[in-house]
């Protein structure tokens, strides 16, 4: 009877007729009783009953076990509606709007009247989001720091969704500027949310009296002694006239300076730089505008970025199908950079071959080798068997870009267990695409240019057959592809990186169309890509067996310093029960930070901030005493400052959020009213929810040894008739 308090209703199944359960009680119980009619010795008329009834009760309770019994339990319960108030605490509510710091503003609101009669309509859900959203258990002005480095709006919206989906979320109240510096664009998530999102708007949406450096292009890897042109963007608002100083720096010895003579209005300033290293490592380059008296803040005159230098010269080699403006493209894109030799082979009709030959030497000594449009139906195995063996001997990196006529059956043959892809279906149709950047993919160092990511889906679009392919485990999807507006999680651009060998691999074509886009960033962006796709495949440090990097380059003050490794044996298999320990050194001195194992290989550790400035870090691995390997780098902390590249409340973005999810859209100076459009909001009211438990019977032991102990009960009263 316990099991039943507290539940409306409850109801008994079987897996099994009940019938027959019934029918076979019967004939246990008639058993019980044919048994016992005549004993010896003869006991009396109720030791009789006792002994029949044990007898019964035991094997009825066996048989009730047998047919998998399940308590079927229900009751309802009220859920009043819950409010899921979203704050945002990042670092650009401390801009000033005119008298007012926009933090102030937030702070007054928490402690004000409207605030408080938000919880009196429902229940209220409190969190705080900057790049990551936090729970609270309550809200009050003392919990606002306005510290946090980035800001994730999409990231809030889908965590509170997905808390509080159980516990009748009917509405969400957004408190931000709406400028978000990480993560996907909110509008996506608010659309998909299912409830209204009340938008409590802060700060101004006019611009500013302020200039910045708005953009930095660079490579992220560049040749010593190699011109590397480095292009800013100076962002002025607010000035009539005069003159600033942009600068580029390496480290803190001044590369160029660049004298930039300000107009009125809001006006953007391109400044091209050429930094030539002289020597192999990474550089820390920072591009930087003077102040101006009067300007908004000088946290965002400052842009800093890494370059790696490298020593060596590559080698690449391309065997291509037949002539095609692809190849062209490809062999323009490599030539441009003198630290770079291009062999080209490229096939004719009837298997024969322009001028050279692929040789197993010439494929051997490249450092890079790049497959396009080949093979093709004419084409045989031998020199895909050549970059087999050179694949397997000596790890070298491969690029491969599709064509109409590439051969897939043929390639998959010989090259396989090589490829970042699964070909799920095979079509010769052709259909032209958009390419998209992966929100996932954008820190990865061959798509990370420094440009908004909306760039790339202003490229001319490619073209690429009907053909459906799937990502391989260990691949990453760097590009998808997008017809008439309509997004598809189809790869177009991958890469892999499996023990020591790297692949990339785009399976669309019509690259060569990319040299059209002469509007998007100069047409430099594609060049940019293969250049960098090259280099991180060609990057001989991910050879080593000991892999330690922090997570990012620039860490924000305040912000904890991730990092993250993998450890190899000398067949480059994981190692999991490694020591691994890294030593920082910085400003404030020496720290120690032991990573823990994650298994496969892979270690993780975090260090509470260190402060402001710039760091270096050495770390290594052993087991059983014995060294695996050693690994360093470098890092910054406090120079990221994106929360103020955009200075204005972004009043469109936060207008839509609200009309598209169904809310409203209010500024913090005049909240009158929110806690009533919240109330009004439809489907603002308790939700029944009706609770169930299955319980299963069968499964319970005591049910089992209450049979047990019937048996042994008849047992012993027959023992103590003499029946035994």
């Amino acid at each position: 009877m316990l099991l039943l308090l507290g539940w409306s209703s409850f109801a008994l199944s079987f897996s099994s007729s009940v019938l027959l359960l019934l029918a076979l009680v019967a004939i246990a119980v008639g058993i019980s009783m044919f048994v016992y009619r005549h004993t010896v010795p003869e006991i009396t008329p109720r030791r009789r009953i006792v002994l029949v009834t044990l007898r019964a009760a035991a094997l009825s309770l066996l048989l009730f076990i047998l047919f998998e019994p399940v308590l079927n339990l229900q009751r309802t319960e009220s859920i009043a509606p819950h409010v899921a108030m979203l704050v945002d605490d990042s670092r650009s509510l401390t801009i000033r709007d005119g008298e007012a710091e926009r933090g102030a503003t937030v702070r007054r609101f928490v402690a004000s009247g409207d605030f408080a009669a938000l919880a009196s309509r429902g229940e209220l859900a409190p969190y705080l989001f900057t790049g990551k959203t936090f729970p609270l258990k309550a809200l009050t002005a003392d919990s606002l720091t306005f510290a946090g480095g980035e800001t994730n709006i999409s990231d809030a919206l889908v965590r509170a969704q997905e808390d509080l989906r159980e516990r009748n979320l009917r509405a969400v109240v957004l408190v931000t500027d709406g400028v978000f510096t990480s993560g996907k664009n909110p509008l996506y998530a608010a659309e998909t949310a299912g409830v209204p999102v009340f938008v409590v708007a802060v700060g101004d949406s006019a611009e500013k009296r302020d200039i910045l450096v708005s953009r930095v292009l660079a490579n992220s890897l560049a040749y010593v002694e190699s011109s590397v042109p480095v292009d800013a963007s100076i962002r002025s608002v607010g000035f009539r006239d005069g003159t600033v100083q942009v600068s580029l720096f390496e480290g803190k010895n001044l590369v160029e300076r660049k004298a930039v003579q300000l107009q009125a209005g809001a006006t953007e300033y391109p400044v091209q730089f050429r930094f030539v290293p002289a020597t192999e490592g990474v550089k820390k380059m920072s591009v930087d505008v003077s102040p101006l008296s009067g300007e908004l803040t000088t946290k965002n005159n400052r842009r800093t970025f890494f370059i790696k230098v490298l020593k060596s010269k590559m080698n690449i080699a391309v065997i291509a199908g037949a002539p095609s403006p692809d190849l062209s493209f490809v062999e323009q894109v490599f030539t441009q950079d003198k630290n770079v030799t291009v062999t080209s082979f490229v096939q004719k009709q009837g298997a024969s071959w322009y001028a050279a030959v692929p040789t197993q030497k010439a494929l051997s000594d490249a450092d890079c080798i790049v497959l396009v449009g080949y093979p093709i139906p004419q084409s045989g195995t031998d020199v895909l068997r050549m970059v087999r063996t050179t694949l397997e001997k000596d790890a070298k990196p491969l690029l491969v870009v599709f064509s109409r006529e590439i051969d897939l059956p043929k390639l998959k043959s010989v090259l396989d267990p090589w490829l970042p892809f699964e070909v799920v279906q095979s079509r010769k149709e052709e259909t032209q695409v958009f390419y998209e950047l992966p929100a996932d993919a954008r820190l990865n160092p061959m798509v990370a240019t420094g440009i908004p990511a909306d760039a790339w889906g202003k490229l001319p679009p490619l073209f690429r057959t009907e053909s459906s392919y799937k990502a391989r485990v260990g691949a990453q999807t760097l590009g998808t592809m997008k017809i008439n507006n309509i997004a598809f999680n189809e790869p177009v651009l991958l890469a892999r990186s499996l023990n020591r060998s790297k692949v990339v691999a785009f399976t669309a074509y019509g690259l060569w169309r990319w040299q059209l886009a002469t509007d998007v960033l100069d047409g430099r962006l594609p060049d940019m890509l293969f250049s960098n796709s090259v280099r991180w495949l060609t990057t001989r440090e991910d050879d080593k067996r000991v892999r330690i990097r922090p997570v990012k380059e620039f860490f924000d003050s305040g912000e904890p310093v991730e990092f993250e490794g993998q450890v190899y044996n000398e067949s480059y298999e994981p190692v999991d029960n490694a020591a691994v320990s890294v030593t920082i050194k910085g400003p404030n001195g020496e720290m120690d930070l032991v990573l823990a194992a994650q298994g496969a290989g892979r270690y993780a550790g975090s260090l509470d901030s260190p402060g402001e400035g710039d760091y270096t870090f050495t770390a290594k691995a052993a087991r059983d005493g014995a060294e695996l390997g050693r690994d360093d780098g470098r890092f910054s902390v406090g120079e990221l400052n994106i929360e103020f590249q955009d200075t204005r409340m972004n009043n469109i973005l936060l207008r839509q959020i609200a009309a598209r999810s169904g809310g409203r859209f209010f500024l913090v100076s005049n909240p009158a009213g929110l806690a009533d459009a919240v109330a009004a909001a439809p489907g603002f009211a308790p939700q029944d929810r009706a609770i169930k438990n299955d319980i299963q019977l069968w499964n319970l032991v005591w049910l089992l040894a209450f049979a047990v102990l019937l048996f042994a009960f008849e047992w012993y009263l027959r023992k103590q008739s003499g029946m035994i």
